[in-house]
């Protein structure tokens, strides 16, 4: 595993004398010479420290030598005394606070990372996930990077990384959060203007922290997926989402939520790896939802960046949840299940437990221990009476949620790849073709695959054979024509 110090530049900032302390050490003695101290805990940074730049256009030296130690538990510092209060480049690239204004900020702006709550699925990833300090205000930017082990790197990628950066989130979608992801950069000569950027937005994995796809990995199918992309030349970036890997609840299916962590992760990167400014955001499932939104939201959240399109398959065409049966077993009882952290993350009140019966408890804990499908499938094979697992009636909650799970007006200002399994199984095709049909109404453009026989799974890897073609036309600047008429579920 190799981690490395993210390249940083402090700007010049004059005469100014200033007493400042921050995480990374910055403070300014009472001579008006600056020092800066990085101190780093909990994760290796020694492979990078040794090849600092900029450091010799410095007028200054070294006051202490700066420890070489691989590995977690280093803690690694190194004193810069330089004449007068003029701090150089430490690299190029953007850094973790622009000035000392903004390390002021930053520290006066200080936003309390949640304690971990393994109700809520939180802990377990290791050091890593971890951030003790302020949030950094500003604009997105990384504050974490580690090269992945060879587990999870991409076979077509030259380069596997996972990141931390800050986002905003909350129960109103405004607080300073941090959020975890992954970077891969295709192999080969980097075009001039930087890798083309597919947006990843993954699926459901699981409920708790350890199924970030950051830290357990992807499925051996969205590794095939992913590779695809790879191999076309394009940068995979990646969001965990709120909440996954992470302190906190993850606010499942919100709708802004995992959009803006999706568009922030791209705002991020941008700045600390040779990336374009191109994007096309790719979803499956909850992903297709993320990445529906994303689109959606994307002048208000991120305009800078360039949007090509979207690519879609097993689009959730609608959020709307039916109440629950009490007294009977009633299937959607499992998404209620699984939603109790998203109760969570709409009011901060309100605890899990407080909803469950005993039964309901242990059930529950299912869902909190592994990823993947199991405990679902288990869940429904035993088929539970409701009210053997909640000790009232919660629909009033997911009540509460729904104008949050919704989509805002379907109209797309990009073009839009819709990918549709006839045959699946989890968000159903009429749904999907009912959203397309009203995408189309408000003057989206959206090209309608059809795929017989193929279910929610399924559809992803058979949909790329016609999706690859569509996005090398997108980045290619091109509006390829859409096809609304066959927004309309077979045989009606």
């Amino acid at each position: 595993m190799e981690s490395r110090l993210l390249r940083s530049t402090v700007q010049p900032i004059g005469m100014l004398c200033v007493r400042a302390e921050y995480r990374i050490g910055l403070t300014v003695s009472e001579d008006c010479s600056p020092i800066f101290r990085l101190q780093v805990r909990n994760f290796g940074l020694a492979a990078r420290l040794g090849s600092l730049t900029g450091l010799s256009r410095a007028s200054g030296d070294f006051g202490e030598r700066h420890k070489m130690t691989h590995g977690f538990g280093t803690r690694t510092t190194f004193r810069l005394a330089l004449a007068g209060c003029l701090l150089s480049s430490l690299g190029g690239g953007t850094s973790w606070a622009q000035s000392l204004g903004d390390i002021q900020t930053a520290k006066a702006g200080e936003t309390a990372i949640p304690a971990p709550d393994p109700m809520l699925g939180d802990g377990g990833t290791g050091p890593f996930y971890q951030w003790d300090g302020a949030i950094p205000n500003g604009p997105p930017q990384i504050i974490k990077i580690e090269r992945f082990q060879s587990k999870h790197a991409l076979a077509e990628a030259a380069l596997s990384e996972r990141i931390m950066y800050t986002s905003l989130g909350g129960p109103d979608g405004k607080q300073p959060i941090i959020v975890t992801g992954a970077v891969y950069l295709p192999k080969g000569p980097k075009p001039a203007g930087g890798w083309p950027i597919i947006a990843w937005a993954h699926g459901t994995v699981g409920l708790p922290d350890t199924c970030a796809p950051s830290f357990n990995g992807w499925s051996a199918r969205d590794v095939e997926y992913l590779n695809n992309w790879l191999r076309q030349g394009y940068a995979v970036v990646a969001s965990d989402y709120e909440g996954m890997g992470t302190n906190g609840p993850h606010p499942y299916m919100i709708s802004r939520s995992a959009a803006v962590g999706t568009l922030h992760a791209v705002l991020a990167a941008q700045p600390r790896y040779p990336l374009s400014n191109n994007v096309v955001i790719v979803g499956q499932s909850q992903g297709a939802h993320t990445a529906a939104n994303s689109g959606l939201i994307q002048q208000e959240v991120a305009p800078s960046i360039k949007l090509r399109g979207v690519v879609l398959t097993g689009w959730p065409g609608t959020m709307e949840m039916p109440a629950l049966r009490m007294d009977q077993y009633d299937p959607w009882s499992v998404f209620y299940m699984r939603a109790l952290p998203t109760y969570a993350a709409i009011d901060p009140d309100f605890r899990p437990e407080s909803v469950l019966t005993p039964e309901g408890r242990k059930t529950y804990e299912t869902f909190l221990a592994g990823c993947g499908s199991a405990a679902t499938r288990t869940f429904m094979a035993r088929g539970p009476v409701v009210n053997t697992l909640f000790t009232r009636d919660i629909t009033p909650l997911e009540t509460r949620a729904q104008p949050l799970r919704a989509y805002p007006p379907l109209r797309f200002k990009v073009p839009v790849f819709l990918g549709i399994g006839l045959a699946d199984e989890q968000t159903f095709p009429r749904p999907t073709f009912d959203a397309a049909k009203r995408a189309c109404a408000l003057g989206s453009n959206i090209a309608i695959h059809m795929y017989p026989g193929f279910n929610h799974a399924g559809t992803v890897l058979r949909s790329q054979e016609d999706s690859l073609g569509w996005v090398k036309a997108v980045f290619g600047g091109k509006n390829p024509k859409g096809q609304c008429e066959k927004a309309v579920f077979p045989n009606e």
